[in-house]
C-alpha cells in the first residue's frame, strides 16, 4: 500500500506539473481561428471589421492607457510569439512594442501599417517655441498619428484585408465585404469633415499635444499644440507664453484636452486667455466607458468633428 500511495502521489505531481506548464504557455487566442495581434485601438477595429469571426484578436494597449510608452506584459509577449500576424506602427512610435515585435520568430508575420499610408512631416509649429519640431517624431521626421486621417484609415483597411486574405485558411470574400463596408463609412466620415469644416470663423485649434497634424493638414486647419508629438514632451515656459500669445491673437475660444492625459496645462492656458475647454480624442485607445457605450472609431471621430465645429464656429 505504501508503494501504491507513493505511485499515486508521483502521478499527481506529474499531472500538476503538466498543468502548470500548459498554463504558462497558453495564450489569449481562441483555437481554430487566425491569431491576430493589434498594437493600437484603430488597428484593432479594422481587424475586427475586416476579419470578423474568422480571427481571434488581441489588442496590446489596455482601455484608457497612453500608447506611446506602453511596454507589453510577459503574457502579451507570449501572445505575440504565438500570433499568425501582428499589425503595428513602426518608426519609433511605440518603442516597447517595436522591440517586442523585432524579437518575434520568423513564423509570425509582422506588418508595419505606416508603410501603407501617406505620412506628413512635422515642422516647427509656432515662432517663439523651442525645439525644431516641438517634440519627438518618427525616425524620418514624420507624424505617427496617421489613424486620425480617414483617408489613411482607408489605406490601412486595404492593407489589413490583403494581409488576412493571403492566409490559406481565410475566406477572402467575407474580408472583401467587411473592408468595403468600413471603407464606405470612412469615405462618408471624410466627406462630413470636409463639409463641416469648410466654412468656419476660425481655423486655429489649440490641442493638448501634437496629435492632430493630419486633421489640420487634410481639412485646412492650423494646429497649435501645447505638448509635442509625444504627450510626455512638456513645454517650456517660453513655449507656453508663445502659445498663449498666439491663442489671443487668433481669438481662440476653446482649448482642447484629452481624457487619458492630464488636463492642467490646457486648463491653465484656457484660464489665461479666457477660453473654454473641450475634449478632442486621439482614439489611441477607448476608455471603459466608451466601450460600454458602444463607441467606435467613426462615432468618436464624429464627436471630434462636432467639438471642432463648435469651437471654430462653423456653419
Amino acid at each position: 500500500m505504501k508503494f501504491v500511495r507513493i505511485a499515486l502521489l508521483a502521478t499527481g505531481l506529474v499531472a500538476f506539473s503538466t498543468a502548470c506548464g500548459s498554463s504558462e504557455t497558453s495564450t489569449s487566442f481562441e483555437p481554430g481561428k487566425l491569431r491576430v495581434a493589434a498594437a493600437l485601438y484603430p488597428i484593432e477595429e479594422i481587424v475586427r471589421v475586416v476579419g470578423g469571426s474568422q480571427v481571434s484578436l488581441v489588442e496590446l494597449i489596455p482601455p484608457g492607457e497612453p500608447a506611446h510608452d506602453y511596454e507589453p506584459t510577459p503574457r502579451q509577449v507570449t501572445d505575440l510569439e504565438s500570433a499568425d500576424v501582428v499589425f503595428y506602427f513602426g518608426g519609433g512610435f511605440q518603442p516597447g512594442v517595436e522591440k517586442a515585435v523585432a524579437s518575434l520568430p520568423s513564423s509570425v508575420r509582422k506588418v508595419d501599417l505606416l508603410k501603407s499610408v501617406k505620412l506628413i512631416a512635422v515642422s516647427q509649429q509656432l515662432a517663439g517655441t523651442e525645439g525644431a519640431v516641438d517634440g519627438e517624431v518618427l525616425g524620418d521626421g514624420s507624424d505617427p498619428h496617421v489613424w486620425l486621417s480617414p483617408t489613411n484609415m482607408q489605406l490601412m483597411v486595404e492593407q489589413v484585408r490583403a494581409t488576412l486574405a493571403a492566409f490559406p485558411s481565410f475566406d477572402e470574400p467575407s474580408a472583401d465585404t467587411g473592408a468595403a463596408s468600413f471603407a464606405s463609412r470612412l469615405a462618408k466620415l471624410d466627406a462630413d469633415f470636409r463639409s463641416g469644416l469648410s466654412s468656419c470663423v476660425s481655423r486655429v485649434i489649440v490641442t493638448a499635444h501634437r496629435a492632430f497634424d493630419y486633421v489640420a493638414h487634410e481639412y485646412n486647419l492650423e494646429q497649435i499644440a501645447i505638448a509635442g508629438v509625444s504627450p510626455t514632451d512638456e513645454p517650456s515656459a517660453k513655449t507656453l507664453e508663445a502659445i498663449s500669445r498666439s491663442a489671443r491673437d487668433h481669438q481662440v475660444t476653446t482649448i482642447f484636452f484629452e481624457t487619458n492625459l492630464p488636463a492642467e496645462l490646457s486648463k491653465m492656458i484656457a484660464n489665461e486667455v479666457g477660453a473654454a475647454t473641450a475634449v478632442l480624442d486621439t482614439i489611441e485607445t477607448l476608455s471603459n466607458k466608451q466601450i460600454a457605450d458602444g463607441a467606435n472609431y467613426v462615432s468618436v471621430m464624429q464627436s471630434n468633428l462636432a467639438a471642432l465645429e463648435k469651437a471654430l464656429v462653423c456653419s
